[in-house]
């Protein structure tokens, strides 16, 4: 089959069909056989073929997701009906599971969210964001520009912080990025008070 995504893409759409975690695919054949599969159980196998294929062709990983979504919210119209008659009336005791299964697979990456947000709103009220933590190996090369950047940061100084180029494709080069418009942010907002 024809797709737009890498295996480790393609993965990344099934693991929204699993609360098990995933492994890794050996090839894009693998990953879209083993979506293909989980779809199928989710929707029905009269269903699967034709939604895998608007799936898998998508533009963009975005539109992939949001047309996953469609489909599984359009095979689940009583979803909404089966997340309130536990509550209401906990009659068959296959209903309760599904919800109880959904929540923990979401919960993870809840605390990190938050962290995110509280940063984000510090930033916007002024306070300079922590800089990330760049002690693991991995980061090595990057560390040199964070230190540009956390000092230009302290002095306030948004046209130095911005001169900085940082290319985002990894998670180093990111969370640079990240650390940068948030201090960009929170030095606007101070010059804004003052």
């Amino acid at each position: 089959m024809f797709t737009n995504f890498s295996a480790v893409q393609i993965n990344r759409l099934a693991q929204r069909l699993s609360e098990a975690p995933l492994g890794r695919s050996a090839s894009v054949a693998a990953a879209a056989e083993r979506f293909e599969r989980l779809l199928a159980a989710k929707i029905g196998t009269d269903r699967a073929p034709k939604a895998i294929k608007a799936i898998l062709t998508a533009p963009g990983l975005e539109t992939a997701a949001g047309r996953l979504a469609a489909e599984l919210d359009a095979c689940e119209p009583d979803a909404p009906a089966a997340t309130t008659a536990p509550q209401a009336a906990p009659e068959p005791a296959d209903e309760p599971s599904p919800i109880a299964e959904a929540e923990p697979a979401a919960a993870p990456s809840a605390p990190r969210r938050r962290r995110d947000a509280d940063i984000e709103a510090k930033a916007r009220q002024g306070e300079l964001p922590p800089p990330p933590d760049f002690s693991a190996p991995t980061h090595a090369r990057f560390r040199t520009k964070l230190a540009a950047l956390v000092e230009l940061a302290g002095k306030a100084d948004v046209t130095g912080l911005r001169a900085i180029s940082i290319n985002p494709v990894s998670s180093s080069p990111k969370a640079l990025a990240r650390y940068r418009d948030l201090a960009v942010m929170a030095i606007a907002a101070r010059e804004g008070r003052a």
